[in-house]
């Protein structure tokens, strides 16, 4: 049997009973931590399912039986049964964009304050891997941007690491203009494109 997933990602929860000499699976469909809700396709020999709404069940009994028409499954249901693997599921990473003063590694005065949130939000989840981007607007050469992205994420990382942050686990990165936030023609100096993103997960 198969579980396909369509648009985006879905998170399903799976589990086998075994029943005399047959093995049964239910497989449920549940929202993401921030309430997203995928799709899937349950495919067997003997037909297909799609999972379209959170709790939307399917049952299957073998290989080459059909999956069960769809239900929904009960709230408590999902809890007493997959109860225990939600309860490990990884948090969703967060995101934090910083922004900068024009042509250096300068914190713009609005985010002065984001370092301390980010230390915070990656000693509270216990991150194991941050991720730092170094961006810029597209006033000047792609080398100078690209110098001065790098030196926006270093400078992000300098902070974090001195506020305790494991230098193992962060990783630093600089795209220049290559990769605007907001689209603007070549040379126009748009703010919010001068910036850092730090993912931590």
């Amino acid at each position: 049997m198969r579980y396909l997933t369509g648009g985006l990602l879905a998170m399903m929860l799976m589990l086998s009973v075994l029943t005399g000499c047959a093995t049964k699976h239910a497989v449920v469909l549940v929202a993401d931590p921030d309430g997203h809700v995928g799709k899937a396709e349950v495919i067997t020999e003997g037909g297909a399912q799609r999972l379209e709404k959170a709790r939307d069940v399917t049952h299957l009994a073998g290989k080459s039986a059909p999956p069960s028409p769809v239900a929904t499954a009960d709230p408590k249901y999902i809890e007493t049964t997959f109860g225990e693997a939600l309860g490990v599921e990884p948090l969703p990473s967060e995101k934090f964009t910083l922004l900068f003063e024009t042509g250096g590694a300068a914190l713009a005065a609005e985010s002065q304050s984001a370092i301390a949130d980010i230390v915070a939000a990656i000693k509270r989840r216990g991150a194991i891997s941050v991720r730092i981007s170094g961006h810029s607007d597209s006033v000047g050469s792609i080398q100078i941007n690209d110098a001065i992205s790098l030196e926006r994420a270093t400078r992000v990382k300098d902070l974090l690491v001195a506020d305790g942050v494991d230098s193992s686990i962060v990783e630093v990165s600089s795209h220049g203009k290559g990769n605007p936030l907001i689209l603007v023609p070549d040379g126009v100096a748009e703010p919010r494109n001068r910036r850092v993103e730090v993912i931590a997960r």
